[in-house]
Formats: C-alpha cells, structure tokens, sequence
C-alpha cells in the first residue's frame, strides 16, 4: 500500500497563486478531506496529484516514488468525479469492467471482480442496465466502483456526492466510508460540504485562497479551530465571533466588555493574555445556557427571531444592534420579543488574537 505527500506543492496561472506551498502528507488507510470555499484551490492540489495539472513548484510523491513526472496513467490512482461520466451504451457491469481492459485479465477474473465490486454498492440487481436506466445514487455508485474495481494504489474523489439531493447524499456518505475502510487505501476526497468531510474523513485539511489553514481529526478542526477562519468555516449553525476587549483576569475566569455589556467567562483553563487588550472571542450556538434575566455578566438581549430546527430552536438575539444566535431546546418556550440572559459553557468558548489565531491554555 502507499501513501500521498505533498512537499511544498504550488501551482500558478500566471498572476494568480492557486495553490500556495502546501505540504500534506496522507497514509495508508487514512481518508483525508480537502475542505473549503470554491475557488480555494482544493481541486487543483487533487488534479495535481492526479497529473491532470502540472505543478509550477513542489513535489508529490506516491509511496516512495516522486511523481512529478510521471503521466496519469502511470501514477496507478483510481479518480472518480463530481460528473459520473458512464459510457451510456455500455451497461453497468461494461462500465464496471471497463479499467480492467488494460490489465489482461481473463473473462473469470473480470466477471469475478464485477460481481465482488457490485456485491459491495449493492448493484448486483442492474449489472444490466445501462446509465438512462439508473438513478442518481445508481450512477453515483457505478463511478465509485468503476474507481475501486483495479485495485490502484491509492484513491482520489472530486466533489463525490454534489450532485445527489439531500437524503441521497446522507446515504451514499455512509456507504462511501464503509467501503474505504474496508479497501484501506490513501485517499483523498475534495469537497466543500462541511458535513461530508466531518462524518466521511479521517483527518481534514481546511483550505482558504490556496493555503492550508489547518489539518487535523474532524473533532479537533471542530473543538480545536485554529484560527477564526476554520472556527466561522465549520459548524452549523455558524459559530458567533464578536470583538472583545479584557477587562479582568482571575486564572481561567476572564470578564470581558463585549456588545457594550461585561461577561464572566470560565475557560476552565488559564490562557496567555493581557487586562486591557482586545481580542476576538468565539461561541457556538450550542454553548450556551439559559440562566435566570436577573442573573449577572451574562448576555442580556431581545429576542428577535426564531427558527423551527425539529427539536431545537434557533433563537437571534439582539443586544446593541448585533445580533448573534443560540440553539435552544422546543421545552425552553421562549417567544419572539422576551428578554433573554444565556451564559456561556464553561470551556466551550474561544479566544483569538487581533490577527485571527487562536489562543492556546497556558
């Protein structure tokens, strides 16, 4: 089995930097996420390490060996894309077969392996039918096989599941993830979806503007965001960033003047920072509590809107003209218009400097 590293990879189109000196390296039975905004640069790093695109500078490397400038075709990946592109004559179990052409096996073999990669998409029951015949999650499955039917050394997957409507999309995530872990090859997966690479990656790198913000396990990119940037990326609902300024310091509890209103928070750790200075401070909707309005150093606010999320709720708060949000359970019973006091977990809130980065415990 093999492993993708990419050293200090950048790719140019003449004034515009793409992909900015990104350095990753993706193990063996290992699912690592390009994640980010369209236009980051996710799906030129994935073509460059496909061969699909030449790199201005960097190198990328597959298992041992130094790809640079080695054609598609040499560099033993299997890639399936954002668009199925099926032979619509052949039928399903033809477009299954159609990698192995070049790897002279026997009719059995080739009828074996068919069977094996159907069995696995459930797609024994329209091996033969052709593409018009299929539905969207049937063609989607038939472009994974076709990618993990050869055995390659390593996988490489575009937007996979983009085209797909919502309750497809949930399904075809998890069947994704079950068949690589089971084939226990490097893969990369690109896509901008939040939720696919939180519940289909083993490590996720956060992409902005062609750099790598950060790359780490999905719970750590989620409770150990970096910088403001992947703290406001992920999650949902989106998490709160407010400007902030200290006011008092007394170990891992810190008052601070935020929304023209003083808030105690605990930490639950001592952090490296100055009485006075300003900072950004980060809270997820979900990490507040509903305390009593008589309640000091809280949030203090009005209720300005409330949106049905099953059994939670999204409540917008306004305080002073801002207006960030908190999820509340249905049993709560707030109302549009009541005064409301929520106070933030402890150790679930962020602080970052004035350049955006995160500060670390003591």
């Amino acid at each position: 089995m093999a492993t993708i590293e990419l050293q200090n990879l950048t790719k140019s189109f003449g004034d515009l930097v793409a992909v900015d000196n990104v350095s990753l390296k993706v193990e063996e039975n290992e699912v690592l996420c390009l994640l980010g905004p369209s236009g980051c640069g996710k799906t030129t790093t994935l073509r460059m390490v496909a061969g699909l695109e030449v790199a201005t500078s960097g190198d990328i490397f597959i298992g041992d060996k130094n790809v640079n400038n080695l054609e598609t075709r040499d560099r033993n990946l299997a890639m399936a894309f954002q668009f199925y592109a099926l032979y619509p004559s052949l039928t399903v179990a033809e477009n299954l077969a159609n990698p192995l052409h070049a790897e002279n096996l026997s009719d059995e073999e080739v009828k074996k392996k068919i069977l094996e990669v159907a069995d696995i998409l459930q797609l024994k029951d329209i091996v033969n039918r052709k593409p018009h015949q299929l539905a969207e999650g049937e063609k989607q499955r038939v472009a994974v096989g076709r990618a993990i039917i050869r055995d390659p050394e390593c996988f490489l997957f575009d937007e996979p599941l983009s085209r797909l409507d919502v309750q497809l999309r949930e399904q075809m995530r998890g069947q994704i993830k079950e068949v690589l872990s089971d084939l226990k090859k490097a893969t990369v997966i690109v896509t901008h979806d939040q939720l696919e690479a939180l519940t289909m990656a083993t490590k996720i790198a956060v992409m902005r503007d062609g750099l790598i913000e950060q790359v780490s396990s999905p719970h750590d990119i989620f409770a150990k965001p970096n910088n403001t940037f992947v703290a406001g990326f992920i999650g949902t609902p989106q998490m709160n960033i407010l400007d902030c300024n200290i006011s008092e310091i007394n170990s891992s509890i810190i008052k601070i003047k935020v929304l023209e209103q003083e808030v105690e928070i605990d930490f639950k750790t001592p952090l490296s920072v100055d009485k006075n200075d300003n900072y950004f401070i980060g809270i997820r909707p979900r990490s507040f509590e509903l305390v009593d309005n008589n309640a000091p150093d809280n949030f203090s606010g009005k209720i300005e809107l409330i949106e049905n999320m099953g059994s939670e709720i999204l409540v917008h708060v306004k305080i002073n003209e801002f207006t960030f949000r908190s999820v509340q359970s249905r049993s709560s019973k707030l109302s549009i218009g009541d005064n409301i006091n929520l106070k933030p977990k402890k150790g679930q809130v962020h602080l970052f400097n004035k350049d955006g980065e995160v500060i670390r415990n003591e």
